[in-house]
C-alpha cells in the first residue's frame, strides 16, 4: 500500500492521540510549532523623530503592518510584531486624534494586539542608549508590554557582537529608564551578525551556559526556540521528519522566520506574503501537520504537552 508522507503524518498524530488517551504522548505531538514574525530595527521609522520624513515614515509603515495583520486575521493565523525602540518612541508623538480614528481610538499597536489579535515582544539591538529592559518598558508605556520574550539576539560568545543572554538569568535594569526591570526569559533567533553564519536547529532547549549553547541544561532558567531555517520549505522538511520516524512524535520541533518589513512595505508585499507564507501555512495547518504560535504559546505548549522535555535537532 502507498500511503503518502501527508498522510503518513496524520497517521502518526492519530497514534500520538491514541497514546494520550492512555497516559502517553499527547494530541499536540507531532506537529511542527511555527511562529511568524517580524522585527521593527531601531532605524524605523527613518529620519529624526520629530520630522516631517519621520512622520511620513511612520504613517506608511502604520498602515503596512495593520493591512499585513488583517491578512494573518483571514487566515486565522497568529502575527508576532517585535519592536525596537524607535517607532515606540515615534508612536506618542504620531499618534494623534485623527491618525487613532482609524483604529478606534488607540494607538495602532493596541489595536494590533487588542483588535487583530497580535503579539507583541521586545526586539532589541541595544543601541541608540536603549536595551531590552528599556524597550520592554515601552512597550509598557504603550499598553502592549507583558512578554518575556527576548526577540533575536547573538549567540556565539566568540563573535564581538554577542549578545550575553545570560546575564537574564536575573532581572536586567534599564539604560535609558534606570528605574525599569526586566527578566526576558524566551530566547529566539540564535543568529549571527547579518545572520550569514545563522545555526539550522530545531526544538526547545535550555542552554545550559554561554559556552555549551546547544547543550540542555533541565535546571536553567531561560529556554531558546530553534528557528530552522528556509522558511515554508523548511517546515516542509520538519513535517517529513516525523512522517518517515527520523524525529518521533515527542520531540517538539519549530521553525520561526523573520517576515522582513520591506517584504510588507514592497508594492503588493502583503499579497505576496499572503501566497508565499500564509496561504501553505495555514493549509498545513488544516492537514493537521502544523501549529502556528506565538513564542510564548510555543513554550507553554512544550510545558504542558511535551513535559519540557528538551529537543535541540540539528541536521
Amino acid at each position: 500500500m502507498n500511503v503518502s508522507p501527508g498522510s503518513l503524518a496524520r497517521l502518526l498524530i492519530l497514534l500520538a492521540t491514541a497514546c494520550g488517551e492512555n497516559g502517553g504522548a499527547s494530541a499536540e505531538q507531532g506537529r511542527v510549532q511555527v511562529v511568524l514574525f517580524t522585527h521593527i530595527e531601531d532605524n524605523t521609522p527613518g529620519g529624526m523623530l520629530g520630522t516631517t520624513e519621520s512622520r511620513a515614515a511612520y504613517d506608511r509603515l502604520r498602515a503596512k503592518l495593520i493591512e499585513t495583520a488583517q491578512a494573518f486575521r483571514v487566515h486565522g493565523l497568529p502575527w508576532v510584531l517585535q519592536p525596537d525602540w524607535k517607532i515606540l518612541e515615534a508612536a506618542p508623538r504620531y499618534e494623534d486624534t485623527a491618525t487613532m480614528t482609524s483604529t478606534g481610538g488607540k494607538n495602532f499597536l493596541r489595536y494590533l494586539k487588542e483588535d487583530l489579535g497580535v503579539t507583541i515582544d521586545a526586539h532589541s539591538h541595544e543601541s541608540g542608549g536603549y536595551n531590552y529592559t528599556d524597550v520592554a518598558y515601552l512597550l509598557d508605556r504603550l499598553g502592549v508590554g507583558g512578554t518575556t520574550v527576548i526577540g533575536g539576539h547573538i549567540w556565539d560568545p566568540a563573535l564581538a557582537q554577542f549578545s550575553e543572554w545570560d546575564r537574564f538569568r536575573a532581572p536586567v535594569t534599564g539604560l535609558k529608564f534606570p528605574a525599569a526591570s526586566w527578566r526576558g526569559d524566551i530566547l529566539t533567533g540564535a543568529g549571527t551578525p547579518n545572520h550569514v553564519n545563522d545555526p539550522v536547529v530545531s526544538g526547545v532547549w535550555r542552554p545550559q551556559d554561554r559556552d555549551h549553547y546547544f547543550v540542555d541544561d533541565p535546571s536553567g532558567n531561560i529556554v531558546s526556540v530553534g528557528p530552522w531555517h528556509d522558511d515554508v520549505a523548511g517546515v516542509n522538511e520538519l513535517v517529513q521528519l516525523y512522517a518517515s520516524g527520523t524525529v518521533a512524535p515527542d520531540a517538539l520541533l519549530t521553525a520561526a522566520w523573520n517576515i522582513n518589513p520591506s517584504a510588507i512595505t514592497a508594492a503588493d508585499g502583503v499579497a505576496t506574503i499572503e501566497r508565499d507564507v500564509l496561504v501553505p501555512i495555514a493549509s498545513l495547518r488544516d492537514q493537521g501537520l502544523v501549529v502556528a504560535s506565538d513564542f510564548t504559546a510555543l513554550i507553554d505548549t512544550w510545558r504542558t504537552e511535551y513535559g519540557e522535555r528538551a529537543t535541540v535537532y540539528r541536521p
